[in-house]
């Protein structure tokens, strides 16, 4: 593999454009990560993260929340707080 190869595979995904939209949007409070393709797993959700504030979490990475709960709709989008009431994250787009 050439050095020219491995870094397109590093090179972590552009941030989808409904992330920009919904990273616009004032909530209210500080949102701790944007979730794109979401999978609602009970009260849980596993997700693409994109806009991670703590930096720890790579745009693109995929995460599972803890339990959540939704706070509000707005222009299509949702906020989830964790039961913990520690961290808030918006569900960009999800999967039915």
């Amino acid at each position: 593999m050439t050095n020219r190869q491995s870094m397109r595979l590093a090179r972590p995904p552009a941030v989808p454009a409904l992330v920009l939209v919904a990273s616009n949007i004032d909530w209210g409070v500080i949102v701790d990560a944007y979730l794109f393709g979401a999978a609602r797993i009970g009260d849980r959700y596993a997700a693409e993260a994109f806009l991670d504030r703590s930096g720890v979490v790579s745009d693109g990475m995929t995460v599972a929340t803890l339990p959540v709960t939704v706070l509000m709709h707005k222009n299509g989008f949702i906020l989830v707080r964790s039961q913990c009431l520690r961290d808030h994250y918006v569900i960009v787009t999800e999967h039915s």
